[in-house]
């Protein structure tokens, strides 16, 4: 029987399947909650882990075993987050990613999505905490609102020179913001880690993963490979 997990994020869900080998054997993006068991159920899945960082959950089907992804799933590696309850769980399977997939290694992972969250593994498997900060459209869509004159830009108005228009200015600032923040993290962790490993996952890293001036691994599925080690983890 095949392995799977769903991945169930504030815009949209993502699903992957895995053989015996742990080898990605295919992945789907859905709607909802519904299309997912839908397409598990027409798949050899028996087992799936599940994590959503708001209040949507798989429905139950009948001969599919559904873990759920909390504060209190096993992990490899020690969370030292004061508040683990509250600890969003898309970020703990990036981190059992970061664990699993560099051992020994200090790991940054921005994943980059409706937030951006900043996250590091240390070499001793321990994770300490990291950072949340707004998304490009959320950075967007602050200015449009929470101004009296400032309208919405799109990416698409972004320009590899300063704005010459106010559209220009705000995609920009939203882009260039962004990766110049991802670059000052890397600087500064690089000081205490010269050989940390960088990856960045998550649905808009193609804004940044062939731009930022370091080495990075991008890895859009970086939590779904989390999910996998932490399934088979917690299955029995």
């Amino acid at each position: 029987m095949l392995k799977s997990v769903v991945d169930i994020g504030n815009t949209r869900i993502k699903g992957a399947i895995f053989n015996a080998k742990g080898e990605t054997v295919e992945t789907a993006v859905f709607n909802s909650p519904e299309e997912v068991m839908q397409w598990l159920a027409s798949q050899q899945v028996d087992k799936v882990m599940v994590s959503s960082v708001g209040s949507r959950s798989l429905p139950e089907t009948k001969g599919i075993e559904v873990l759920t992804l909390n504060h209190r799933t096993r992990t490899p590696f020690t969370n030292q987050y004061k508040t683990p309850e509250t600890l969003g769980v898309d970020r703990i399977a990036a981190m059992a990613a970061a664990c699993m997939l560099y051992p020994d290694m200090a790991v940054l992972v921005f994943d980059i999505g409706t937030c951006m969250t900043i996250d590091l593994m240390h070499p001793d498997k321990t994770y300490r905490g990291g950072n949340i900060s707004p998304g490009l459209d959320m950075r967007l869509k602050a200015m449009q609102t929470m101004t009296d004159k400032l309208p919405y830009s799109s990416l698409n108005e972004a320009t590899d020179t300063p704005g010459t228009s106010t559209l220009n200015a705000l995609a920009n600032g939203a882009l260039w913001g962004m990766r110049y923040e991802i670059e000052g993290y890397i600087t500064h962790f690089k000081t205490l880690y010269p050989d940390l490993i960088v990856v960045l996952c998550g649905g808009d890293i193609s804004h940044f993963d062939k731009q930022l001036k370091f080495k990075i691994f991008a890895a859009p599925d970086f939590v779904l490979q989390g999910l996998y080690h932490l399934l088979l983890l917690n299955e029995n």
